[in-house]
């Protein structure tokens, strides 16, 4: 290692360009780490599950389809059945910006394993396995980072001006290491992050010319290995390694897609009873909505489901069915055969409540599955069925305000108006955005159902909070016009 003129020591350029090396023995004590993980997702304890991935991921930080995908299934489980995000005492804990890349970057993994959703998390992540050079875990990271910067109501420029910093600046290393095949990765990744900047702020002249010099360097180092003959040779050596980074990202053409499936269904093969293999063979056959595919999906699924009786197959098989029957409805709404669309969605509401029966039966704790069952209860018109289901399902925080609005609009089909009043107006109470959609939701059905109940005086009152809160929300200036006119005579 240099040193500056002070005396400091100093990275070399090679040094400064080094990805993260990890020891056979180091993978040896992670695995281990995993093997016990993996054995307490099967028993559901979730939270120590989470901290044996962490630990494994500590000796082995690049561990993308033992560690990080794994505990990314853990985590999403544990989401699904209610636990609980992380406090103000576990952020304080675990600093995402130390001195300590590796430290850093672990904690802001646990913190997203309890928080699945949090974007600030992911950022942890990217950030920090940078700074680590952790090439593998950025190839994981990016496009869920990306995914997820898209998804925001309002698209942030700085998100994706970060996105595309971190990947140029992976891709400047993976050149310097003369890792041609990768660095293409990661500057085609940060030329991706720059068009979805220049949608968020088109305004910003600058990006145009930050994306013609990246598309040049991109161009240059193509070029360039290509006329030394290695970049053939250096792609052709990437490949074995490829499988999980490919996998991450978006998929360009059939011969990328038909690749990548014969190597899912080689290592499936290999490993029959890895759950994260079957994820990601299932995963690449739903990506392009091919009815054949999906259909293959479905029956590897089914095929895990009768042989291993995880009943986490049985639900992600019907959940691509599920997908398949609205793509249908779909298809046949857009052509406008009426007919033909109300058949289909009865169809499928009848799918799916026998679906959610079953969920709940095999969780019968888990609150947001019952949710979603009694919705589709709801749907369907069930309305004593649907109540009881609603009102379990309050104990969730996460769903009780949407459990609540149609809790109350059960009451009001059933006629049960006081029991609607009731339990809209605690909610009302109780809700701190009154502006968003479940608020003003909540509101307009309070003001219906006074309304109903004779109330004429509160439901008035309540529309005319609708109106100052967004004037155009659903029929509200009708009815409370027919408010006034009754009043009137």
């Amino acid at each position: 290692m240099a040193k500056d003129k002070k005396g400091k020591e100093q990275l070399t350029p090679a040094e400064a360009a080094a990805r993260l090396v990890c020891t056979d023995a180091d993978k040896a004590k992670a695995r281990k780490w995993f093997a016990r993980a993996r054995e307490l997702v099967e028993g559901k304890n979730w939270d120590y599950a989470i901290q044996c991935y962490i630990d494994g991921l500590g000796f082995w930080p690049e561990a993308v389809e033992e560690g990080h995908q794994m505990l990314r299934l853990a985590a999403s489980e544990r989401n699904i059945r209610g636990g609980k995000r992380p406090g103000i005492a576990d952020t304080m804990k675990r600093s995402m910006s130390g001195k300590d890349a590796k430290k850093a970057m672990l904690n802001a993994e646990w913190l997203l394993a309890h928080d699945p959703r949090n974007i600030s998390y992911l950022e942890g992540i990217l950030k920090n396995a940078n700074k680590l050079r952790c090439e593998e875990a950025l190839l994981w990271v990016g496009p869920l980072y990306s995914n997820a910067i898209e998804s925001e109501k309002k698209l942030s420029p700085k998100r994706f001006a970060l996105l595309r910093e971190i990947h140029e600046e992976a891709g400047d290393r993976a050149s310097d290491r003369r890792e041609a095949a990768l660095a293409v990765q990661f500057y085609e990744g940060a030329a991706e992050a720059l068009r979805k900047q220049m949608q968020a702020d088109p305004k910003n002249l600058d990006i145009e010319n930050d994306l013609r010099d990246l598309s040049t360097k991109l161009t240059i180092l193509k070029g360039k290995y290509e006329s030394a003959g290695t970049f053939t040779e250096s792609m052709r050596n990437a490949e074995q390694q490829q499988g999980v980074q490919d996998q991450e990202r978006m998929v360009q053409d059939d011969s990328d897609l038909r690749r990548l499936l014969s190597n899912a269904e080689t290592d499936l093969e290999s490993n029959p009873d890895n759950a994260g293999k079957v994820e990601t063979l299932v995963g690449l056959l739903c990506r392009r909505e091919d009815e054949k595919d999906e259909r293959r999906a479905i029956s590897v699924l089914v095929d895990k489901y009768k042989t291993y009786g995880d009943f986490r197959y049985k639900m992600r098989a019907e959940d691509i069915r599920a997908k398949q029957m609205r793509r249908t409805l779909r298809a046949v709404q857009e052509r406008g055969d009426t007919d033909q669309a109300k058949k289909l969605q009865i169809e499928l509401l009848k799918f799916e409540i026998s679906a959610y029966r079953e969920r709940v039966k095999q969780y019968p704790t888990d609150n947001r599955m019952r949710f979603e069952y009694a919705l589709r209860l709801f749907q369907a018109g069930l309305f004593d069925d649907a109540i009881p289901e609603f009102q379990a399902s309050r104990a969730d925080p996460k769903v009780r305000m949407k459990a609540d609005l149609h809790l109350g609009k059960c009451f009001f089909k059933k006629k049960y108006y006081p029991q609607a009043i009731g339990t809209l107006g605690k909610a009302v109470e109780a809700y701190e955005i009154p502006d968003d959609a479940i608020g003003k939701d909540l509101r307009y059905w309070l003001a219906r159902s006074m309304a109903a109940s004779g109330g004429i005086d509160e439901a008035r009152k309540v529309y005319g909070q609708i109106l100052e809160l967004d004037y155009n929300f659903r029929d509200v200036r009708d009815r409370l016009q027919a408010l006034n006119d009754t009043e009137g005579d």
